[in-house]
């Protein structure tokens, strides 16, 4: 997929993915869930899988999402 500025983004689909409320404790959660909270706003879900990838922690509502580590 690519951004607005052509761009190529990766696939973090095969990533173990996670969320936190408040970064003390962070719960697991599956690409599929993670895909039907994004698909309300293109923009942000471009956004979201570009700053993830890179292994920042995102905030969307009231969770940070990240790339779990291993």
């Amino acid at each position: 997929m690519k951004d607005h500025f052509n761009v190529e983004m990766e696939d973090i689909s095969e990533f173990p993915l996670e969320r936190s409320r408040d970064f003390s404790f962070w719960e697991d959660i599956s690409y599929q869930k993670l895909k039907e909270t994004l698909q309300t706003d293109l923009d942000v879900a471009r956004r979201f899988c570009s700053i993830v990838r890179t292994g920042s922690p995102f905030q969307l509502g009231d969770y940070f999402y990240r790339i779990k580590s291993i």
